[in-house]
């Protein structure tokens, strides 16, 4: 070859690797920023600040342009927590993890009797295809379906049975924290789109804390201006009544539960029934022990502090005072027991063990609390009828 030729070989190879190289580089180029501008979007997404509960500490809720972010804690520390994104339209593309929801759910499953409690207040009891054990049901249209086959039982036994679960095809499963993160968000469930949404609703130690978990539930269903507006009716309603018994001088003195074996767990005094006593005029024995939990506490510890007490609440199963005695006898000694004035939470039971208490009760602490009021104040409102409680003879 030629040396004029050679070097014009030589040039067209170099503009060749040149040319190579500056494409290579400038798809590299766009790749990359195409790349890190979709990253930046991702990364430079900010929520809203959280809409402000009233009273619950342990859900937060971001509403957003098109969606709304749901973060539920899952212990009392809130050391754990669970993220939903709900979005009724376009899936919204987000940088953390979350469950997505598509909303309005169409088929949940309960697995708590307040969560039947929630969706009836919201009236959407029709979304429900599956509940824990129908036994502890006391609402009649849940009880209806699914005597009919409409709305199935997948925790007879207390284990949830996931073949039933899978098969019964909610998208939605209304839980509480079972302690085992692994088992509230049982894989098996997750493979087949059913999202358990795990409500840590029995730590709030506020009555008005646990019902404001009626937002959390909404937004499933495309309700939050409904939960918003029944809250708002239910506070309205819980302090009238307060202000009411904060207007008398005498406060009671009260004590609660029975042992279980050989401990007799006394609720603590910063719980939500130590409140529920507090905010209905009575003196709860129990009131300063700063616990938001339990204490548990000998048979002899506790009749040195509540032998000579006014009223005796919460009696386990008992639905007289002989049921009390047939336990131990060393409860007749107590000074409620001698006087009568012993009410239980089980005024409204169905032949399965269901209990309204627990199950409306709870979702309307308005009702509870006048029906406090009454038992410790009758003279406030001597027309009320008790409901959830009843007086034991």
């Amino acid at each position: 070859m030629k040396p004029q030729s050679c070097r014009i070989y030589a040039d067209f190879i170099f503009y060749l690797r040149t040319s190579v190289k500056a494409v290579v580089f400038l798809f590299l180029s766009v790749f990359l920023f195409s790349c890190l501008s979709t990253a930046d979007k991702k990364n430079s997404f900010q929520l809203n600040s959280p809409k402000k509960n009233n009273f619950a500490n342990y859900f937060k809720i971001y509403r957003q342009e098109g969606f709304s972010v749901l973060v539920n804690y899952l212990n009392v520390a809130k050391t754990d927590s669970a993220v939903y994104v709900l979005y009724p339209g376009e899936k919204p593309e987000l940088s953390f993890e979350a469950f997505y929801v598509k909303t309005p759910a169409q088929e949940v499953a309960c697995l708590s009797s307040v969560f039947v409690g929630f969706l009836n207040r919201l009236n959407v009891l029709e979304k429900i295809k599956a509940v824990d054990n129908i036994d502890f049901i006391s609402n009649a249209m849940v009880r209806y379906l699914n005597a009919e086959g409409s709305v199935k039982q997948l925790s007879k036994t207390g284990q949830l049975n996931i073949e039933e679960t899978l098969l019964c095809g909610v998208e939605v499963i209304f839980t509480n924290p079972g302690g085992d993160k692994r088992k509230d968000f049982d894989k098996r469930l997750l493979d087949a789109n059913i999202i358990p949404v795990v409500c840590a609703d029995y730590y709030e130690n506020h009555p008005l804390g646990r019902a404001e978990w009626i937002k959390v539930i909404s937004l499933f269903f495309g309700k939050e201006n409904q939960a918003d507006s029944l809250f708002e009716e239910t506070e309205k309603k819980y302090f009238a009544l307060k202000n009411s018994a904060d207007t008398c001088k005498y406060k009671p003195t009260v004590f609660t539960e029975l042992k279980t074996n050989d401990t007799w767990f006394v609720s603590g005094g910063k719980s939500s029934l130590a409140q529920f006593l507090n905010d209905a005029g009575a003196d709860y024995l129990w009131k300063d022990n700063g616990k938001t939990d339990a204490t548990a506490l000998n048979m002899e510890q506790v009749i040195q502090k509540a032998l000579n007490a006014d009223y005796w609440l919460n009696l386990h199963l008992c639905n007289s005072a002989n049921d009390i005695l047939a336990i131990d006898k060393r409860y007749g000694e107590f000074k409620a027991f001698k006087t009568g004035n012993l009410y239980n939470n089980n005024g409204m039971l169905n032949l399965g063990g269901g209990n309204e208490y627990w199950e409306n009760g709870l979702c309307n602490p308005d009702e509870i609390l006048a029906e406090l009021i009454k038992i410790f104040h009758p003279n406030l409102s001597p027309d009320k009828k008790l409901k959830y409680y009843k007086q034991l003879k």
